[in-house]
C-alpha cells in the first residue's frame, strides 16, 4: 500500500463524497476499484478505449497527498529509505539526501504496452561498463527501468494484454515480490506502487491471452460506455467545448448524442467491430459547432451533423468483415445519419 492511498479513499467516504466524481456514471465499476485499491491490491480493468481509464487513474494519483522525497531523484526515494542506484550512492559516499515535497500527481506514470517493450526497459538492466568497474552485484550497475519511477504512486500500464509473454512473466515477481530477476542476477526491487492496468476485451485484434498467474496479480473490473444517453450528454455538457455566440440546442445535441450511441446498439451494433466512445461524441459535438462559427452562423443544425460525421466516427468505428459496409465507411456513417435524423423529425 503507497503512503496515503487508504486515508485518501477513507477521507472521501467520511465527507460523503464521490473520489471519483471526474467519471461519470459507472457507479459500480467506481465502487469496485476503490475497494481493490483501499484493500491493497493492483487493479486490472478491461474496457474499450474512451470509457475513462486513463482519467480514472490521473484522478486517483492527483488525489495522494504530498510526500517528501530525495530532491531531483526521478525514482521518489524516501529520503530516510533510498532504493535507487543514484541515491545509495550518495548515502555510501557520506552525503546528506536533501529532501522536497512531491504532490500525488507527480508520481503518476504511464505506462504503454506495445510487443516492442522489453523486461529490460521495464525493469531495468545491468550496465556492463559499471558491472566491470563495481562488480557485477554491485547496486551500482543496475540501471532502474521505467516501472521504478512510479515508486510511491500509480502505475498505469495501458492495454496490458498487448505486451508478450516473455514481458508477463517478468511483471510476475515484482508485482508479488517486489524482486526483479535481471538476467543472472536478483535485484531487490522497490514494489511500492499501486498498478491500474488496462486490458482491451479479448475480441479485438492484436491482444495477447493474459496468463493465469499474471491475472492472479489483479482485481479485474470491467468498464464500459457511459450506461445512458442522459449521462453521455452530462459528460459532453461538461467536458465539450463551447465556442462563443454558437448556439447548440437541446434536440441537436441529443442528435449528436443518439448518433454515436447508434454504434454501440442493435440494429448498428451488429456492423461494428468497434464501435464509438465519447472521444467521438466530444469530437463532433464541438466540430458541429466549428462549421456553423466557420461560416458566420448564430446557431448549429441537423445538417452540420451530417456534414461532419464522418470526420469524426470515421476514425473511431469500424465495421466488422460480415458488414456488407465492411470495405464502404463514408456509405455506413451516411445510412446511419439518414436513420438517426429520420428517428428524431
Amino acid at each position: 500500500m503507497i503512503e496515503g492511498l487508504r486515508e485518501t479513499i477513507l477521507k472521501f467516504v467520511s465527507e460523503g463524497s464521490d473520489m471519483l466524481s471526474v467519471i461519470m456514471g459507472q457507479e459500480d465499476s467506481k465502487k469496485k476499484v476503490l475497494s481493490s485499491l483501499l484493500a491493497g491490491h493492483h487493479v486490472l480493468i478491461e474496457g474499450p478505449p474512451g470509457v475513462g481509464k486513463t482519467t480514472m487513474a490521473k484522478h486517483i494519483a492527483a488525489a495522494l497527498p504530498s510526500v517528501q522525497v530525495v530532491k531531483g531523484c526521478p525514482y521518489h526515494c524516501d529520503p530516510n529509505e533510498p532504493v535507487c542506484p543514484q541515491c545509495k550512492a550518495k548515502v555510501a559516499e557520506g552525503a546528506k539526501l536533501e529532501a522536497t515535497a512531491v504532490a500525488g500527481s507527480q508520481r503518476f506514470v504511464r505506462l504503454q504496452g506495445s510487443p516492442d517493450l522489453t523486461a529490460e526497459d521495464l525493469l531495468g538492466d545491468i550496465d556492463p561498463t559499471q558491472a566491470f568497474k563495481y562488480g557485477p552485484q554491485d547496486y551500482r550497475a543496475f540501471v532502474p527501468g521505467k516501472l521504478l519511477k512510479g515508486n510511491r504512486g500509480v502505475v498505469f500500464f495501458d492495454e496490458l494484454n498487448r505486451v508478450t509473454e516473455k514481458l508477463q512473466n517478468a511483471l510476475l515477481q515484482v508485482l508479488e515480490e517486489g524482486i526483479a530477476t535481471i538476467g543472472p542476477y536478483d535485484v531487490d526491487y522497490p514494489a511500492k506502487f499501486v498498478m491500474i492496468a488496462t486490458m482491451n476485451p479479448r475480441e479485438r485484434a492484436g491482444v495477447e491471452e493474459l496468463s493465469d498467474v499474471l491475472m492472479d496479480r489483479f482485481d479485474v473490473v470491467k468498464m464500459t460506455y457511459p450506461e445512458s444517453a442522459d449521462i453521455e450528454k452530462e459528460i459532453v455538457l461538461r467536458y465539450g467545448a463551447k465556442l462563443d455566440k454558437v448556439k447548440i440546442s437541446d434536440d441537436v445535441l441529443d442528435t449528436v448524442v443518439a448518433l454515436v450511441r447508434a454504434t454501440r446498439e442493435e440494429p448498428w451494433s451488429k456492423e461494428m467491430e468497434q464501435s464509438a466512445s465519447v472521444r467521438a461524441t466530444l469530437s463532433l459535438y464541438e466540430k458541429v459547432q466549428a462549421i456553423a462559427k466557420l461560416e458566420k452562423r448564430a446557431e448549429v443544425t441537423n445538417n452540420d451533423i451530417g456534414a461532419m460525421a464522418e470526420s469524426s466516427l470515421g476514425s473511431r468505428i469500424k465495421p466488422s468483415p460480415e458488414s456488407k459496409f465492411y470495405d464502404d465507411m463514408p456509405a455506413l456513417i451516411s445510412e446511419m445519419v439518414k436513420q438517426v435524423l429520420e428517428s428524431k423529425s
